[in-house]
């Protein structure tokens, strides 16, 4: 990262720890002609959406384990089965596939969150210009082509987490994240983690699974103890091992 730095790896990394573990729900998935949905098996009724948009070339099945997770907390995850998700319109099309679930009744529409890796990095930037979206986090997005529109950084609705990774080579911080950064005039976190490959999410998220699920929990279900790691305390701005930068918090 370049620019003014919060911190650079001086704390450590507790604060993530809770957030690391799996949730209190045991977990479903529902394969859908557009959609595949990772959900809590039973569901209690305002459960948070996140939809979600895959990286060039992959399917849901590539980050199966990161989008349980998430179900793990509660949430209910609709990844597009799409494998060029860089305009998020297959992304956005997946709350119209939540509201024809015969559960539908039990999600709560008003609190929806984008992310996607890569091409669905940069598809849920695209998502973000929606005013359905509450939050988003976009990972290691790709932003030059692959249906992304830079236009779009200027649209935003909703809050967002950025995700780097300093050795990434695919989707490199300073041409794909730092122009995102710069532009956007929402309340933006953005969190690169240090050695990081453009490939540390496949599967079940890696280094990105703890802050993604903190951030959902803060944006989505407006718990307090996870707020803090971005806000206020701020307990995330020390992390060890990752550089982050924030603005309009």
């Amino acid at each position: 990262m370049v620019g003014t730095v919060l911190s650079c790896g001086v704390a450590n990394a507790a604060p993530l720890d809770p957030y690391e573990d799996e949730g209190p729900y045991s977990t479903t998935r529902e394969l859908g002609l557009s959609c595949t949905v990772f959900r809590p098996s039973n569901l209690t009724g305002d459960h948070p959406i996140v939809v979600w948009g895959n990286g060039t070339g992959t399917t849901p099945t590539a980050y199966r384990r990161g989008l349980e997770h998430w179900a793990s907390w509660g949430f209910v995850v609709a990844a597009a089965n799409t494998s060029n998700a860089g305009t998020g319109q297959d992304m956005l099309d997946c709350i119209g596939h939540l509201q024809s679930r015969g559960y539908a009744s039990q999600l709560d529409f008003s609190a929806i969150g984008a992310s996607g890796h890569s091409q669905g990095g940069g598809g849920t930037i695209m998502a973000g210009r929606d005013s359905r979206i509450t939050a988003t986090a976009p990972v290691q997005p790709y932003i030059l082509g692959l249906g992304h529109d830079t236009t779009s950084q200027y649209q935003q609705t909703a809050p967002m987490l950025l995700l780097s990774g300093s050795f990434d080579v695919l989707a490199g911080p300073l041409l794909n994240q730092r122009p995102v950064y710069q532009r956007v005039d929402v309340p933006v976190f953005w969190a690169e983690r240090t050695a990081a490959t453009h490939f540390e999410p496949v599967g079940d998220f890696g280094d990105f699974k703890g802050i993604t699920t903190a951030w959902w929990l803060y944006q989505l279900s407006g718990d307090s103890s996870a707020a803090d790691l971005f806000t206020g305390p701020c307990t995330a701005c020390n992390l060890f091992g990752w550089d982050i930068e924030r603005k309009n918090f």
